[in-house]
């Protein structure tokens, strides 16, 4: 028994996968249309428990026709997708890239690439642009909801006298209230895993069970599913990479969803009327296809094309996606979904975990084989492209830093025999910088200490939202610097011009970056070039209370393109990665102006030495990504082995008179 076929349902679909896909070939005006994925969630907690609460009732459900319906549902078109990207991978992904894609088929293949990818989304662990099975993370926690819903219903209704409202509901609400306190504690967690999820299905779960009246008055359905439509589109063409989400923000597009599918329960709307034309139908119906395929075709498009597309391109691409999603829909999905093929249900189940294996079996391979660096002249550039060798040290120092949660621990830079007379303290860009650092104080016969935190720049009493520890970490870092005579120098290295400046560079993917002064007590974000200013003003005077003999490292030019990889595809197609990606000089400065004045400023006024890594990276008219066919950068702005060596003589003025002292 399957609730009555609702065409308007179809086209909330396509409002969904309309909306992710313009996000993602980067339409402007779809700067929140990541929330399709809130609205398919709705939808199909809403579709799956109307079937099930109603087999329930008429005493025919089964947990096999369950599953057979969800395996005829969603593997053979999954199975595809997983295949031909592997099979691309193989073609346009650099042996690390592939490696990477082995680890994240391997995850899809099990539904539980949310888990993967939460695991994974750490601040260096590879641009979230260039992951093509990254979007499966939803799939994965739909998976594990259809595995566990269907035995809590069970038991609701065995043990609570089907009372499926009252505990639907708390979990919901449970699960909301972890989503809105834990989306400003670890945003990760909350945007992939279930339990936070979790009560976006439930919405559409509490609905299918229709504990709220039917709207019997024209006037009052469409009012609801006006304001619903509303809401949903609010939530698509306002938000932004910004918007903290999932939080208390995804109650405008799930909350949204639920009105227009409330309202076209009780009967027609002129919102539900114009979900149901043909069009929009016939989007939902291939939606499925269309959100598999999507993504890793935009992953790959980005991995060729390496630059912005053209307005020719990015429709070239929107046509390819849709006619290829057809073809899943008609070919792959279509077909499957008849209780015909493949045979009896047993039979069904055990050739698809067969397929399954042979699936993990080819990922596996990839991850074994470290991404196939043989396969072609190019691919060995992965050991150039390889990051430092010295970076999982200097990240674990950081790591083991926070997880103590003192500086007694801080580790050791620069000569193994000498006791430390400097630090280097910052960002990742200090992290980052710690090889050259490394290499110029070992020829010196310097020693230091490391003094890190991701997403932290040393500016005293300036608070990140979202990164709560921030504040804390750099007054500790003070009065550890203060209590150690023997530091007689301090380097200070960040992503000063991110700072200042609150945006991203380019084509990065992320947050911006809002910055509140402590001191003040205002609670508000301010004005970051004033603040960043005002901070490091402060870092500055207080080392200079201390004594201490004071460093700054300039900004080192951001790229905006993860320049390994673009190197790697420039590599395959015989272009120049440097013409096409470089900033120019110009560029250059004029993300870099704000940081330039204060530095300036500084300089002029303050007793302090400065090092420009730009001086070695740029000449006269552009900032090279790659020389000799290495790549200067591990990412798109964090130098790599390459990088620090070129940029370690600039230091070598700096720990040449430490290493005197000693």
């Amino acid at each position: 028994m399957t609730p009555k076929y609702r065409p308007d349902i179809d086209g909330l679909r396509a409002v969904a996968v309309l909306s992710i896909l313009f996000f993602h070939v980067g339409i402007k005006h779809f700067s929140g249309g990541y929330v399709g994925v809130d609205i398919f969630f709705v939808i199909s907690g809403y579709l799956i428990t109307s079937i099930i609460v109603r087999e329930l009732a008429a005493g025919e459900f089964s947990i096999a026709r369950f599953y057979e319906r969800r395996v005829r549902r969603i593997l053979p078109a999954l199975t595809v997708v997983v295949v031909a990207t592997l099979l691309a991978g193989l073609v346009f992904l650099s042996p690390a890239q592939l490696e990477e894609l082995g680890r994240s088929a391997t995850a899809t293949s099990v539904f539980s690439s949310n888990i993967f990818f939460f695991l994974g989304s750490g601040y260096f662990d590879g641009s979230s642009e260039l992951k093509p099975l990254l979007h499966t993370w939803s799939l994965a926690v739909e998976e594990q909801y259809y595995i566990l819903f269907p035995f809590l219903l069970m038991l609701i209704a065995k043990r609570f006298s089907s009372r499926f409202g009252v505990w639907l509901i708390s979990i919901g609400l449970i699960s909301l209230l972890a989503c809105i306190y834990w989306t400003g504690v670890n945003g990760s967690a909350t945007f992939y895993l279930i339990p936070f999820r979790a009560w976006e299905l439930l919405i559409g779960s509490v609905l299918a069970l229709q504990l709220i009246p039917k709207l019997e008055g024209a006037a009052a359905r469409n009012a609801l599913s006006t304001a619903g439509l509303a809401m949903m589109l609010t939530s698509v063409f306002v938000f932004t990479h910004d918007t903290p989400f999932p939080g208390a923000a995804a109650l405008l597009p799930t909350v949204g969803t639920a009105f227009i599918i409330h309202a076209g329960a009780g009967g027609k709307t002129f919102v539900n009327r114009a979900l149901s034309v043909r069009p929009m139908v016939f989007f939902g119906l291939i939606s499925y296809s269309l959100y598999l395929w999507h993504w890793p075709i935009v992953v790959f498009a980005k991995q060729y094309l390496i630059n912005e597309w053209t307005d020719l391109e990015t429709g070239l691409i929107l046509i390819f996606i849709i006619f290829l999603s057809t073809l899943s829909w008609r070919f792959v999905e279509t077909p499957f979904r008849n209780r015909q093929l493949l045979g009896p249900r047993e039979r069904l189940f055990v050739r698809f975990a067969v397929v399954t294996a042979v699936v993990i079996s080819a990922s596996l391979t990839l991850v074994f084989m470290n991404g196939f660096p043989g396969r072609s002249t190019t691919a060995p550039m992965s050991d150039v492209m390889a990051a430092d060798p010295g970076w999982q040290h200097w990240k674990n120092c950081e790591e083991a830093g926070e997880k103590e949660g003192g500086t007694s621990n801080l580790c050791g830079i620069g000569a193994q025999d000498s006791p430390p007379t400097f630090l280097l303290w910052g960002d990742s860009h200090a992290l980052s910088m710690a090889s050259a650092v490394n290499l110029s104080a070992g020829r010196q016969g310097a020693a230091g200490l490391l003094a890190v935190r991701t997403a932290c720049p040393p500016l005293l009493s300036i608070h990140r939202p979202g990164e709560p520890s921030c504040a804390e970490f750099n007054a500790s870092i003070l009065e550890h610097v203060g209590g150690r005579p023997d530091i007689e120098t301090v380097v200070l290295a960040a992503r000063w011009a991110f700072v200042s400046n609150g945006t991203r560079y380019k084509n990065e993917s992320g947050r911006s970056m809002s910055l509140v002064d402590l001191d003040s007590g205002e609670t508000e974000t301010g004005d970051n070039a004033v603040l960043f200013e005002l901070g490091l003003w402060r870092t500055i005077k207080a080392l200079e209370r201390l004594g201490k003999n004071i460093v700054l490292v300039t900004q080192v030019p951001e790229i905006g393109h993860d320049v390994p990889a673009a190197t790697y595809s420039a590599k395959l197609t015989g272009r120049d990665v440097n013409a096409m990606i470089a900033p120019s000089i110009a560029e250059y400065r004029e993300r870099t102006s704000a940081v330039t004045r204060v530095f300036d400023t500084l300089q002029a006024e303050q007793n302090l030495t400065i090092v420009d890594p730009s001086e070695l990276l740029c000449d006269g008219q552009n900032c090279r990504v790659v020389m000799d066919g290495t790549p200067l950068y591990r990412d798109d702005n964090h130098l790599s082995l390459r990088g620090c060596v070129l940029v370690s003589d600039l230091f070598d003025p700096v720990f040449a008179g430490s290493a005197a002292l000693q």
